[in-house]
């Protein structure tokens, strides 16, 4: 008896293309020592060597034209360039660059009790305790923060800290539940203190009869110390619930923000330079990393530099194995190769596909591993080369991970992603 003939299933093949927008947008991009740019995905922030740390220093700091060192275990700060240092100086301390009326340079050094003022090779204690964990200038005058309490030194003397009627004095800037002031920023012609559970506006008009000061309460959640920084036009700032951005009058949470990979029950210090968010952070899976944000992309992205501190003024500077670097445009960092992943990559409903190719467009050399409940597949290949699989790799959802050769990382340029499927062909 002849039976009746065997049907095969009849296959038609796909074509997909996915930009780097859409990965970002519906399949949870992540770039690592990457960053995006327009349309397309670059080399993050590279590293250039600027010089070694005296001693046994670990942190940095910057103002305009001025690098120090400092080195927490004999509590020593080195100016970098000079052959001198002072010592005796705390662990948590920020320099202050100051301009008399006559022009005259005079460098300050607030520390959580005393303001000390650097004279050449001297550390002269003006015996005030109007120090504070912040600092700042603003309206001629040099500002700290302790708790609520704002110190403010007389206009155009940095040294004057007496409390004397139009000279200098303090303000106690009590709110409810607003909590202890964390940073001190001029911006928009105003002096905002960034607070625990706030922001509180303050204006200097004249003398200090003529101070004002408005609290603006926050619902994002507790501020995070040392966290508060500029981002562009925005001030930005961290809390347990992501990256919000300040406008001067309202906050917002960051778009593409990545928050939830950092770990924030450990110390945060950020600051800015050429428009962008810096933070040296601690991210989820372990290792300090130099997190970005970028408010001109909306986008975010870690730089995996081994990083031990970080400053900022003209350029952002970072401190690593007893040597200070400059942070560039683009390059590769210590032993670490980029890569993005995106997550769920899915090609529609109904029965599985199979995937037989994968291209690059862009520029550059990758190792993309491709990974579903089916198993998981790794090639090799150009950006504008069809890559084939050895062996079709079935599923629904796909997850990504796209490695750049470091060898060729400086020209990488990617644009989008092309996957060559088929599926089977029902026709009843």
């Amino acid at each position: 008896m002849i039976g009746e003939p065997l049907s095969f299933p009849r296959e038609r093949e796909r074509l997909l293309r996915l930009t780097a927008e859409d990965l970002r947008k519906n399949y949870r991009l992540k770039t690592f020592q990457l960053r995006r740019t327009g349309e397309e995905i670059v080399l993050a922030e590279g590293e250039r060597e600027a010089f070694a740390m005296p001693g046994n220093s670990t942190h940095i700091s910057a103002v305009t034209g001025k690098n120090y060192a400092y080195d927490p275990a004999i509590s020593r700060l080195y100016p970098i360039g000079e052959d001198y240092y002072y010592n005796k100086i705390p662990a948590s301390h920020i320099i202050v660059r100051y301009f008399t009326k006559t022009n005259y340079e005079e460098m300050f050094c607030v520390t959580d009790d005393i303001v000390y003022r650097f004279n050449g090779y001297s550390l002269m204690n003006n015996q005030n305790h109007n120090g504070g964990p912040c600092a700042a200038l603003f309206r001629e005058r040099v500002f700290t923060a302790k708790g609520s309490r704002l110190f403010y030194t007389k206009a155009f003397d940095g040294r004057e800290w007496q409390a004397s009627r139009y000279g200098a004095g303090y303000i106690d800037l009590f709110s409810d539940d607003a909590g202890e002031i964390l940073a001190l920023l001029p911006y928009k012609d105003k002096l905002y203190l960034m607070r625990r559970h706030g922001i509180t506006v303050f204006r200097v008009l004249g003398d200090e009869l003529n101070f004002k000061a408005v609290h603006l309460p926050m619902k994002c959640g507790a501020m995070i110390d040392k966290s508060a920084a500029f981002c562009g036009e925005k001030i930005g700032y961290f809390t347990e619930r992501g990256l919000y951005l300040f406008n001067g009058a309202s906050s917002e949470r960051a778009e593409n923000a990545r928050h939830d990979e950092i770990d924030f029950s450990k110390p945060v210090k950020a600051v800015s330079c050429c428009g962008r968010y810096y933070a040296l952070v601690t991210k989820k899976t372990g290792g300090k990393a130099v997190y970005c944000y970028d408010p001109a992309e909306c986008d975010a992205h870690f730089i995996e530099n081994g990083a031990v501190d970080l400053t900022a003024a003209d350029e952002v500077f970072f401190s690593r194995g007893g040597k200070a670097y400059k942070l560039t445009e683009k390059g590769l960092s210590q032993n670490f190769s980029p890569y993005l992943t995106a997550e769920n990559v899915a090609f529609g409903i109904g029965e599985e596909k199979m995937l037989r190719a994968v291209a690059i467009e862009g520029e550059g050399a990758y190792r993309v591993t491709i990974t579903s409940n089916r198993g998981q597949r790794t090639v090799k290949g150009r950006a504008g080369e069809v890559i084939k699989l050895r062996s079709p790799l079935r599923g629904n959802g796909f997850s990504l991970k796209i490695c750049v050769d470091p060898a060729d990382a400086y020209d990488v340029r990617f644009c989008a992603v092309q996957f060559r499927l088929t599926e089977e062909k029902n026709d009843d």
